[in-house]
């Protein structure tokens, strides 16, 4: 591999940058940060295997995943060749609007030209494409089998004064490697280590307060199975969903998501321990059940290859470092560290390719010497390419696009009476504009086109809040569908 690296840097904030984590979120961090350092290395705790197949790193990785056309950007972006690889290998590209088949929100989703592309394959295939393409670059090291257990750290006050509680001039200066004891210095750190991450226990211990925690809870369970495309099959889909039509009357979901090498990955998923039978029989009668029969109409005569793959998602978590007045220098957190969402959305690998590209806005302003204000915005107060202020202006922005993401959700899975969860300030409002926001986007085609753009995070959700478009919402009514719609291709 060492043969064919390429050379990505641009300029140098220092010589050593450490990832921790070498999944979707971390590969995108390392590839930001090879603009940027001399070195970066990934420490990655499991040993991802060399082909595009489930690892243990992954629990849910046998199951469907979601990539949003706003992802979709960020890695053509970093990754000039992603696209072409990708569809080499199998995965089937097109605009959203035109692929995705599915109930969502109560109504059929239009399916019309909007201009996004994006693709459906395995997360395994989409994950085994980016790393290669990160591990070529010729700073990055990816280190596997290589757990960190905590971070080193020191202060930078030039008094030489011992740390303090929330004291901002303590800096994180390298990791502690778990199995031999060593550590290794850096000179920023990138804590991408998922959802269990201990970065928050390890800032507490090192005298700062931890985030706040919102938690909902919703029970998902998923069941998939695998099985073969039948021959010559005339699909006009890449992606066909059925979700809850009648919440919270209705607590099942369904979908089909094309995998590459001619074969699907059928999906049955419930809220509130709803949970689908794992016996080919019990999850067709499971799937014939939904308000739909669309998914259960194209898997009734096939047959399953193997067993069923169980998942189980008790709640989702969110940690907010963005309302943190003190944090570590040279230090930041991303991916599921700071926000692991509701998996059923398919959000969380587009929401980190977001901050990915977010955190190299940042660096940039490091580079040019110039400061960053909460919003990632140029107020001259880092100057000469400093770190140290890094931490605070990057989770206010990144806090954006999990906004987004969450808010979108959060509000659908509440309108379960039994979801644990604190309801929002104004629940009863949003719950209201979302209903008129899908049942408006089921009849208005340019404002469907907005929705799924914000939907997707290709555009904010402010973009919605257009007079005309809320104008229209407040008169919206739901589009009665007995049926599914006739597919119209566009002319």
């Amino acid at each position: 591999m060492s043969e064919n690296k390429v050379s990505q840097k641009q300029g140098v904030l220092g010589e050593h940058a450490i990832v921790i984590g070498g999944s979707m979120a971390g590969l995108l961090t390392a590839r930001v940060l090879s603009d940027y350092f001399e070195r970066v290395t990934i420490f990655e705790a499991d040993t991802p295997p060399e082909e595009a197949v489930p690892r243990k790193g992954v629990p849910q990785g046998a199951h469907a995943h979601g990539l949003m056309a706003g992802g979709a950007d960020v890695l053509r972006k970093y990754f000039p060749d992603f696209h072409d690889d990708l569809v080499a290998a199998g995965a089937e590209y097109g605009d959203p609007m035109l692929n995705w088949r599915g109930l969502v929100g109560a109504r059929w989703s239009p399916r019309i030209e909007s201009g996004m592309g994006t693709y459906v394959m395995s997360r395994p295939l989409l994950e085994a494409v980016v790393r290669k393409h990160t591990v070529a670059i010729a700073n990055v090291e990816l280190r596997v089998a290589t757990p960190v257990s905590g971070y080193t750290h020191s202060t930078r006050d030039a008094r030489g004064a011992g740390p303090t509680s929330n004291d901002s001039n303590i800096a994180v200066t390298g990791v502690i490697l778990e199995q031999s004891g060593e550590t290794v210095a850096a000179d920023f750190v990138a804590d991408v280590s998922g959802r269990n991450s201990k970065a928050s226990s390890w800032i507490e211990a090192m005298g700062f307060t931890p985030p706040e925690r919102s938690n909902i809870g919703v029970d998902v369970g998923y069941v998939t199975f695998e099985v073969a495309e039948p021959p010559n099959n005339q699909r006009d889909w890449s992606i066909l969903v059925v979700n809850q039509k009648d919440i919270p009357k209705d607590t099942r979901a369904g979908a089909i998501f094309y995998k590459e090498g001619g074969r699907y990955l059928v999906l049955a998923s419930g809220f509130h321990k709803d949970y689908a039978p794992t016996d080919w029989p019990g999850f067709l009668a499971y799937m014939k059940a939904l308000p739909f029969s669309s998914v259960y109409d194209e898997i009734k005569d096939l047959q399953p290859i193997g067993e069923a793959r169980e998942y189980r998602f008790a709640s989702y978590l969110r940690r907010h470092y963005e309302r943190l007045q003190h944090f570590p220098q040279r230090l930041v957190v991303l991916g599921d560290v700071m926000c692991s969402f509701n998996p059923i959305y398919g959000q969380g690998i587009t929401v980190a390719a977001k901050e990915a590209e977010h955190l190299d806005a940042c660096l940039k302003q490091c580079l040019q010497g110039n400061g960053l204000d909460n919003s990632g915005l140029d107020n001259g107060s880092l100057g000469n390419g400093r770190l140290d202020k890094v931490a605070q202006p990057f989770f206010k922005g990144a806090a954006k696009f999990i906004d987004a993401a969450w808010d979108g959700t959060t509000v659908e899975d509440l309108r379960y009476p039994q979801t644990r969860g604190e309801r929002p300030k104004g629940y009863g409002l949003l719950k209201w504009l979302n209903r008129k926001f899908f049942a408006l986007s089921g009849t208005d085609e340019e404002f469907s086109v907005a929705f799924v753009k914000a939907l997707s995070l290709v555009e904010p959700p402010e973009s919605l809040l257009k007079p005309k478009y809320l104008l229209k919402a407040v008169f919206a009514k739901m589009p009665e569908q007995d049926r599914e719609p006739p597919f119209r291709p566009v002319k």
